[in-house]
């Protein structure tokens, strides 16, 4: 029965001491004195802006899990859709697809760096529509899926992550 009870006393013994908040244990009457202590300052960084014509640092992307584009011809009919990706006035990808209706194409950019990129969908006779799209590291690493789907009243652009 002693083993038990001295290893409970050891188990209990870090919290010795402690009380709920606001317990006053003292049995002098005395207030304990309090010191506070203001850190040293920390000369902090300047924030400066990037210029545009910084290139900004490429990502390795997974391999297994790249950043794709997958164009839905979700219409009745046969649809010619040009998909156009841009960054910095550089075209990343230019292709242009005859979809009959229901079917879909894949396109992988082969994109490796993060920034502002511009889509653009074009039906042939149709429709278009343009959105910017920033791309992060963790979109660029970890590769995400982006959508467009064709429908006969709008362009839906659309990503997961």
């Amino acid at each position: 029965m002693r083993r038990r009870t001295l290893l409970a006393m050891l188990a209990l013994s870090p919290i010795a001491g402690c009380g709920a908040p606001g317990d006053d244990t003292s049995t002098n009457g005395s207030t304990p004195s309090v010191t506070t202590t203001t850190p040293a300052e920390q000369p902090t960084a300047a924030v400066t802006s990037t210029p545009q014509d910084t290139p900004t640092p490429t990502v390795t992307p997974a391999p297994d899990d790249p950043v794709l584009f997958v164009v839905d011809n979700d219409t009745d009919s046969e649809q010619t859709v040009t998909l156009t990706i841009t960054r910095d006035e550089t075209t990343v990808l230019d292709e242009t697809a005859t979809l009959a209706a229901g079917e879909s194409v894949e396109y992988d950019p082969m994109i490796g760096t993060t920034g502002e990129y511009t889509i653009t969908v074009q039906v042939a006779g149709g429709s278009s529509r343009t959105i910017e799209r920033t791309l992060g590291r963790y979109a660029v690493s970890s590769g995400s899926n982006h959508f467009v789907d064709i429908t006969a009243d709008e362009i839906r652009i659309y990503w997961e992550e």
